[in-house]
Protein backbone atom coordinates (compact mmCIF):
# COMPACT_ATOMS: atom_id res chain seq x y z
CA UNK A 1 0.00 0.00 0.00
CA UNK A 2 3.05 2.24 1.04
CA UNK A 3 4.77 1.74 -2.41
CA UNK A 4 1.65 2.32 -4.35
CA UNK A 5 1.75 5.86 -2.33
CA UNK A 6 4.97 6.56 -3.49
CA UNK A 7 5.08 5.67 -6.65
CA UNK A 8 2.16 8.06 -7.72
CA UNK A 9 4.20 10.91 -5.97
CA UNK A 10 6.99 10.08 -8.02
CA UNK A 11 5.04 10.32 -10.82
CA UNK A 12 3.11 13.76 -10.10
CA UNK A 13 6.65 15.18 -9.44
CA UNK A 14 8.05 14.37 -13.59
CA UNK A 15 4.94 15.67 -14.69
CA UNK A 16 5.69 19.24 -13.05
CA UNK A 17 9.51 19.08 -15.11
CA UNK A 18 9.14 20.72 -18.83
CA UNK A 19 11.66 20.24 -21.63
CA UNK A 20 13.09 23.53 -23.45
CA UNK A 21 15.16 23.20 -26.46
CA UNK A 22 18.73 25.06 -26.15
CA UNK A 23 19.98 28.13 -28.09
CA UNK A 24 23.41 26.99 -27.83
CA UNK A 25 26.38 29.58 -27.14
CA UNK A 26 26.52 32.34 -28.82
CA UNK A 27 29.07 33.80 -30.91
CA UNK A 28 30.86 36.99 -29.12
CA UNK A 29 32.86 38.90 -31.64
CA UNK A 30 33.93 41.36 -28.78
CA UNK A 31 36.18 38.23 -27.61
CA UNK A 32 37.43 37.24 -30.92
CA UNK A 33 38.74 41.13 -31.38
CA UNK A 34 40.49 40.22 -27.88
CA UNK A 35 41.77 37.34 -28.68
CA UNK A 36 43.21 38.19 -31.86
CA UNK A 37 45.07 41.29 -30.32
CA UNK A 38 46.39 39.32 -27.60
CA UNK A 39 47.62 36.81 -30.11
CA UNK A 40 49.16 39.40 -32.08
CA UNK A 41 50.88 41.72 -29.78
CA UNK A 42 52.38 38.11 -28.21
CA UNK A 43 53.81 37.62 -31.74
CA UNK A 44 55.23 41.28 -32.07
CA UNK A 45 57.37 40.76 -28.58
CA UNK A 46 58.58 37.33 -29.89
CA UNK A 47 59.78 39.41 -32.66
CA UNK A 48 61.26 41.71 -30.76
CA UNK A 49 63.38 39.43 -28.42
CA UNK A 50 64.67 37.20 -31.55
CA UNK A 51 65.36 40.81 -33.26
CA UNK A 52 67.35 41.80 -29.92
CA UNK A 53 68.57 38.30 -29.09
CA UNK A 54 70.26 37.81 -32.82
CA UNK A 55 71.60 41.11 -32.81
CA UNK A 56 73.23 40.52 -29.08
CA UNK A 57 74.28 36.84 -29.94
CA UNK A 58 75.32 38.72 -33.34
CA UNK A 59 77.79 40.88 -31.57
CA UNK A 60 79.02 38.49 -29.43
CA UNK A 61 80.01 36.05 -32.13
CA UNK A 62 81.76 38.99 -34.08
CA UNK A 63 84.13 40.15 -31.27
CA UNK A 64 84.88 36.28 -30.45
CA UNK A 65 85.42 35.96 -34.11
CA UNK A 66 87.52 38.93 -34.81
CA UNK A 67 88.84 38.70 -31.15
CA UNK A 68 87.88 42.33 -30.37
CA UNK A 69 89.61 43.87 -27.14
CA UNK A 70 89.61 46.63 -24.92
CA UNK A 71 92.98 48.30 -24.78
CA UNK A 72 93.74 49.34 -21.52
CA UNK A 73 96.38 51.86 -19.94
CA UNK A 74 99.10 49.54 -18.21
CA UNK A 75 102.75 49.16 -17.88
CA UNK A 76 105.31 46.87 -19.47
CA UNK A 77 108.49 45.80 -18.38
CA UNK A 78 111.24 43.48 -19.80
CA UNK A 79 112.58 40.74 -17.47
CA UNK A 80 115.58 38.70 -16.51
CA UNK A 81 116.46 35.85 -14.46
CA UNK A 82 119.68 36.61 -12.44
CA UNK A 83 121.62 35.19 -9.55
CA UNK A 84 124.06 36.70 -7.27
CA UNK A 85 125.19 37.89 -4.14
CA UNK A 86 123.59 39.74 -1.08
CA UNK A 87 125.87 41.98 0.82
CA UNK A 88 124.85 43.42 4.65
CA UNK A 89 126.40 45.61 6.86
CA UNK A 90 126.88 43.16 9.70
CA UNK A 91 128.73 43.86 13.18
CA UNK A 92 129.98 40.58 14.70
CA UNK A 93 130.24 40.21 18.79
CA UNK A 94 132.18 37.58 19.72
CA UNK A 95 132.46 35.69 22.41
CA UNK A 96 134.46 37.42 25.34
CA UNK A 97 135.20 34.39 26.94
CA UNK A 98 136.10 30.45 27.26
CA UNK A 99 132.30 29.30 28.22
CA UNK A 100 128.88 27.91 27.66
CA UNK A 101 125.88 29.48 25.80
CA UNK A 102 123.10 29.71 28.67
CA UNK A 103 120.82 31.96 26.70
CA UNK A 104 120.02 33.99 23.82
CA UNK A 105 117.91 36.72 23.01
CA UNK A 106 115.43 35.99 20.55
CA UNK A 107 116.79 36.01 17.06
CA UNK A 108 115.25 37.36 13.64
CA UNK A 109 114.28 41.36 15.86
CA UNK A 110 115.39 43.98 16.08
CA UNK A 111 117.05 44.90 18.95
CA UNK A 112 118.68 48.85 20.29
CA UNK A 113 121.60 50.02 22.00
CA UNK A 114 122.03 48.14 25.88
CA UNK A 115 119.76 45.19 24.69
CA UNK A 116 120.65 41.73 26.41
CA UNK A 117 121.25 39.47 23.46
CA UNK A 118 123.24 36.64 25.18
CA UNK A 119 124.77 35.10 28.40
CA UNK A 120 127.80 32.67 28.53
CA UNK A 121 128.57 30.58 31.60
CA UNK A 122 132.49 31.08 32.13
CA UNK A 123 134.77 28.11 32.26
CA UNK A 124 138.09 28.40 33.38
CA UNK A 125 139.79 26.07 30.64
CA UNK A 126 138.51 26.25 26.75
CA UNK A 127 136.31 23.68 25.88
CA UNK A 128 137.27 20.15 24.41
CA UNK A 129 137.80 19.99 20.27
CA UNK A 130 134.67 19.14 19.11
CA UNK A 131 133.88 15.17 18.76
CA UNK A 132 131.62 13.25 16.44
CA UNK A 133 129.48 11.51 18.31
CA UNK A 134 128.16 8.05 17.10
CA UNK A 135 125.85 5.10 18.23
CA UNK A 136 126.56 1.67 17.78
CA UNK A 137 126.05 2.09 14.62
CA UNK A 138 128.33 4.49 13.47
CA UNK A 139 125.33 7.12 12.69
CA UNK A 140 125.64 10.36 14.01
CA UNK A 141 124.03 10.13 17.65
CA UNK A 142 122.39 13.70 18.11
CA UNK A 143 121.19 12.91 21.48
CA UNK A 144 124.78 11.99 22.81
CA UNK A 145 126.00 15.40 21.65
CA UNK A 146 123.36 17.60 23.11
CA UNK A 147 123.81 16.04 26.54
CA UNK A 148 127.29 16.62 26.75
CA UNK A 149 127.04 19.95 26.31
CA UNK A 150 124.25 20.33 28.93
CA UNK A 151 126.29 18.40 32.04
CA UNK A 152 127.31 21.60 33.00
CA UNK A 153 125.62 22.65 36.40
CA UNK A 154 125.74 26.53 37.31
CA UNK A 155 128.19 25.85 40.17
CA UNK A 156 130.77 24.77 37.49
CA UNK A 157 131.33 28.30 36.43
CA UNK A 158 133.12 30.77 37.45
CA UNK A 159 130.46 33.26 36.88
CA UNK A 160 127.81 34.07 34.07
CA UNK A 161 128.41 36.86 32.19
CA UNK A 162 125.60 38.89 30.00
CA UNK A 163 126.84 40.22 26.87
CA UNK A 164 124.50 43.34 25.58
CA UNK A 165 124.70 44.80 22.07
CA UNK A 166 126.48 48.10 21.58
CA UNK A 167 124.47 49.55 18.62
CA UNK A 168 120.76 49.36 16.79
CA UNK A 169 119.75 46.54 14.02
CA UNK A 170 118.75 43.23 13.33
CA UNK A 171 119.20 39.99 15.58
CA UNK A 172 120.97 37.32 13.95
CA UNK A 173 123.33 33.72 14.88
CA UNK A 174 123.75 32.97 11.04
CA UNK A 175 127.72 33.22 10.87
CA UNK A 176 129.23 32.43 7.29
CA UNK A 177 132.21 34.42 6.99
CA UNK A 178 131.49 36.85 5.04
CA UNK A 179 130.48 39.08 7.61
CA UNK A 180 132.73 41.97 6.53
CA UNK A 181 131.52 42.32 3.07
CA UNK A 182 129.50 45.52 3.16
CA UNK A 183 128.38 46.82 -0.24
CA UNK A 184 129.61 46.15 -3.68
CA UNK A 185 131.04 42.23 -3.67
CA UNK A 186 130.96 40.32 -7.09
CA UNK A 187 131.37 36.46 -7.82
CA UNK A 188 131.03 34.98 -10.80
CA UNK A 189 130.62 31.80 -12.54
CA UNK A 190 131.96 28.40 -10.36
CA UNK A 191 132.85 31.21 -7.40
CA UNK A 192 128.91 32.07 -6.91
CA UNK A 193 128.09 28.47 -6.97
CA UNK A 194 126.57 27.23 -3.64
CA UNK A 195 128.86 24.24 -3.25
CA UNK A 196 131.99 26.83 -3.28
CA UNK A 197 130.68 29.83 -0.81
CA UNK A 198 131.16 29.52 2.92
CA UNK A 199 128.77 27.25 4.85
CA UNK A 200 126.94 29.12 7.82
CA UNK A 201 127.00 28.11 10.86
CA UNK A 202 123.87 28.81 13.97
CA UNK A 203 124.53 29.74 17.43
CA UNK A 204 122.36 27.79 19.89
CA UNK A 205 121.90 27.78 22.94
CA UNK A 206 124.31 25.35 25.09
CA UNK A 207 126.85 25.53 22.12
CA UNK A 208 130.85 25.52 23.59
CA UNK A 209 132.35 28.56 22.66
CA UNK A 210 135.95 29.79 22.79
CA UNK A 211 137.03 33.39 23.47
CA UNK A 212 137.01 35.32 20.28
CA UNK A 213 134.95 33.30 18.15
CA UNK A 214 132.10 34.61 16.39
CA UNK A 215 129.27 34.49 18.69
CA UNK A 216 126.43 36.65 17.01
CA UNK A 217 125.81 39.37 14.90
CA UNK A 218 123.85 42.84 14.30
CA UNK A 219 122.33 43.54 10.83
CA UNK A 220 121.48 46.63 9.16
CA UNK A 221 118.28 46.18 7.96
CA UNK A 222 117.35 49.31 6.99
CA UNK A 223 119.39 49.04 3.55
CA UNK A 224 121.22 45.92 1.90
CA UNK A 225 122.91 45.13 -0.99
CA UNK A 226 122.72 42.76 -4.39
CA UNK A 227 124.96 41.87 -6.20
CA UNK A 228 124.98 40.43 -9.92
CA UNK A 229 127.40 39.85 -13.42
CA UNK A 230 125.28 39.93 -16.70
CA UNK A 231 126.66 39.44 -19.66
CA UNK A 232 127.51 42.98 -21.85
CA UNK A 233 123.63 42.24 -23.45
CA UNK A 234 121.29 42.94 -21.75
CA UNK A 235 124.16 44.20 -19.03
CA UNK A 236 124.52 47.21 -21.01
CA UNK A 237 120.71 48.29 -21.09
CA UNK A 238 120.20 47.05 -17.42
CA UNK A 239 123.07 49.48 -16.47
CA UNK A 240 121.39 52.38 -18.01
CA UNK A 241 118.24 52.28 -15.84
CA UNK A 242 118.45 54.07 -12.71
CA UNK A 243 115.42 51.66 -10.46
CA UNK A 244 114.59 48.19 -11.34
CA UNK A 245 112.23 45.44 -9.12
CA UNK A 246 113.24 42.57 -8.13
CA UNK A 247 111.63 39.38 -7.00
CA UNK A 248 113.71 37.27 -4.90
CA UNK A 249 113.29 33.44 -4.80
CA UNK A 250 113.57 33.47 -0.68
CA UNK A 251 110.76 35.81 -0.88
CA UNK A 252 108.30 35.01 -4.24
CA UNK A 253 105.18 36.99 -4.69
CA UNK A 254 107.04 39.87 -3.06
CA UNK A 255 108.28 43.17 -5.44
CA UNK A 256 110.61 45.42 -4.47
CA UNK A 257 112.86 48.28 -5.47
CA UNK A 258 115.98 48.72 -6.13
CA UNK A 259 118.12 51.77 -6.92
CA UNK A 260 121.63 51.14 -8.83
CA UNK A 261 124.32 51.98 -6.41
CA UNK A 262 127.53 50.57 -8.61
CA UNK A 263 128.13 49.71 -12.13
CA UNK A 264 131.11 48.69 -13.88
CA UNK A 265 131.09 47.52 -17.23
CA UNK A 266 134.06 45.25 -18.20
CA UNK A 267 134.70 45.17 -22.10
CA UNK A 268 137.27 42.70 -22.27
CA UNK A 269 135.49 40.15 -20.21
CA UNK A 270 132.39 40.68 -21.85
CA UNK A 271 130.37 41.08 -18.16
CA UNK A 272 128.73 43.81 -16.42
CA UNK A 273 128.89 44.17 -12.77
CA UNK A 274 126.01 45.52 -10.81
CA UNK A 275 125.39 46.59 -7.32
CA UNK A 276 121.58 47.25 -6.22
CA UNK A 277 120.91 49.09 -2.72
CA UNK A 278 117.96 47.89 -1.35
CA UNK A 279 116.14 49.98 1.59
CA UNK A 280 113.41 47.44 2.37
CA UNK A 281 113.38 44.07 4.98
CA UNK A 282 112.27 41.21 3.42
CA UNK A 283 112.05 37.87 5.43
CA UNK A 284 114.98 35.75 6.27
CA UNK A 285 117.45 38.34 4.20
CA UNK A 286 119.43 38.08 7.01
CA UNK A 287 120.72 34.58 6.17
CA UNK A 288 121.04 34.82 2.53
CA UNK A 289 124.37 35.33 0.39
CA UNK A 290 123.30 33.42 -2.55
CA UNK A 291 120.06 34.54 -4.11
CA UNK A 292 118.46 34.13 -7.20
CA UNK A 293 115.83 37.22 -8.49
CA UNK A 294 113.72 38.11 -11.12
CA UNK A 295 114.68 41.36 -12.07
CA UNK A 296 112.36 43.80 -14.12
CA UNK A 297 113.87 47.00 -16.17
CA UNK A 298 112.77 48.75 -18.75
CA UNK A 299 109.98 49.81 -17.37
CA UNK A 300 107.19 52.11 -19.35
CA UNK A 301 103.44 53.30 -19.00
CA UNK A 302 101.03 53.27 -21.92
CA UNK A 303 98.26 51.71 -23.71
CA UNK A 304 98.60 47.74 -23.62
CA UNK A 305 96.89 45.73 -26.38
CA UNK A 306 97.65 42.35 -28.43
CA UNK A 307 101.02 42.47 -30.25
CA UNK A 308 99.34 40.63 -32.78
CA UNK A 309 96.72 43.28 -33.39
CA UNK A 310 99.06 45.63 -34.72
CA UNK A 311 100.44 45.62 -38.45
CA UNK A 312 101.55 47.77 -41.68
CA UNK A 313 99.01 49.29 -44.28
CA UNK A 314 100.71 51.04 -46.58
CA UNK A 315 103.81 51.16 -45.24
CA UNK A 316 102.08 52.83 -41.79
CA UNK A 317 101.82 50.75 -38.77
CA UNK A 318 98.60 50.48 -37.19
CA UNK A 319 95.35 48.83 -35.99
CA UNK A 320 92.12 48.01 -36.75
CA UNK A 321 89.37 49.72 -34.63
CA UNK A 322 85.30 48.82 -34.31
CA UNK A 323 84.51 52.20 -33.68
CA UNK A 324 80.67 52.42 -33.77
CA UNK A 325 79.77 49.38 -35.54
CA UNK A 326 82.43 50.14 -38.80
CA UNK A 327 86.37 49.48 -39.45
CA UNK A 328 88.42 52.16 -38.97
CA UNK A 329 92.49 52.16 -39.14
CA UNK A 330 94.55 53.67 -36.29
CA UNK A 331 98.51 54.52 -37.12
CA UNK A 332 99.80 53.64 -33.74
CA UNK A 333 103.85 53.71 -32.71
CA UNK A 334 104.82 50.61 -30.75
CA UNK A 335 107.01 51.66 -28.06
CA UNK A 336 107.35 48.14 -26.71
CA UNK A 337 106.55 44.42 -27.15
CA UNK A 338 106.95 41.74 -24.32
CA UNK A 339 105.55 38.28 -25.37
CA UNK A 340 101.99 38.96 -26.68
CA UNK A 341 101.85 42.56 -25.51
CA UNK A 342 102.64 45.61 -27.30
CA UNK A 343 103.14 48.55 -25.48
CA UNK A 344 101.32 51.83 -27.87
CA UNK A 345 101.27 55.80 -28.67
CA UNK A 346 98.59 57.30 -30.18
CA UNK A 347 95.61 55.20 -29.29
CA UNK A 348 93.19 56.49 -26.94
CA UNK A 349 92.62 54.27 -24.09
CA UNK A 350 88.82 52.04 -24.54
CA UNK A 351 89.52 51.72 -28.13
CA UNK A 352 87.72 48.44 -29.25
CA UNK A 353 90.93 46.66 -31.24
CA UNK A 354 90.01 44.24 -33.49
CA UNK A 355 93.27 41.54 -32.92
CA UNK A 356 92.32 39.35 -36.29
CA UNK A 357 92.94 42.62 -39.20
CA UNK A 358 92.96 39.76 -41.69
CA UNK A 359 89.13 39.06 -41.68
CA UNK A 360 88.14 42.29 -42.22
CA UNK A 361 88.32 45.61 -44.14
CA UNK A 362 88.83 49.25 -43.59
CA UNK A 363 85.19 50.45 -44.05
CA UNK A 364 83.01 47.85 -43.46
CA UNK A 365 80.03 47.73 -41.59
CA UNK A 366 79.92 45.16 -38.39
CA UNK A 367 76.09 46.18 -37.60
Amino acid sequence: MTSKKNGKKMKKARQRFEVHSGEGRRFNFSRLKQGFVFYVLLLLALVVIVQVGYHWLGEQFLAWRLQVVTAEQGVLEEEKEVEGLVTRSEKVITAPVHGVVMALAEPGKRVSVGTEVARIGVLRDPPPPEQDWEDENGAPDQEAEHNSTNNYRPQDFDEVISIECREAGLLSYYIDGLENRDGPFYLDGEELAEENLPEGTVTAENDRVRAGEPLLKIVDNWKWYYNIVLPLHPGRSIASEREVNLVFGFAPGEQVGAELYQSEIDEDNNEVRLTYLIEKQLPGFEEIRRAEASLYFSRREGVVIPAGAVFEKNHTTGVYLNRGGRVVFEPVTVVGKKDDKALVEGLEPRSLVITRHELVEEGRRLN
